[in-house]
């Protein structure tokens, strides 16, 4: 019995240290902000700030569209590695971006105008420059 008790307050104390750093990890680019520049040539100004984004299409044929204060989250997944990902809610698209700081590159992943009859997938890469990073 003592060492089933002690195995349940283990496991109970290994959850909860999992649930902070859940909470912990959804904002860690806050501060951050860059250009990144997509292989098909369009590219996208990107801030995140205070458990949101924003972004602005820069080159390509959606220049000056974006959107502001999207909630994202993000988690850490290397050295100067992070994925963030969002729903923007108003298209409907689903987003996941994956940042390696180390090689200034990026990748994206996502599910546009899902369950429409526009619906489609995007998943490329890009370049990133001009970028101020703030790791947390």
């Amino acid at each position: 019995m003592k060492k089933l008790t002690i195995l349940l307050v283990l496991l109970i104390t290994s959850l909860g240290s999992l649930v902070a750093q859940e909470k912990q990890a959804e904002h860690l680019l806050d501060g951050t902000s860059m250009k990144y520049y997509y292989q098909t040539g369009m590219a996208i100004h990107l801030e995140l700030y205070e458990g949101k984004l924003k972004y602005e299409w820069i080159v390509g044929p959606r220049k000056g569209k974006g959107n502001k204060d999207l909630a994202y989250k993000s988690r850490k997944i290397g050295n100067k590695m992070y994925m963030i990902s969002w729903l923007e809610e108003s298209h409907p698209d689903y987003m996941t971006l994956i940042f390696n700081f180390n090689e200034n590159v990026m990748y994206s992943s996502g599910i546009l105008r899902f369950g429409s009859d526009k619906q489609f997938t995007v998943f490329d890469g890009g370049i990133i420059e001009d970028l101020t990073l703030v790791e947390k």
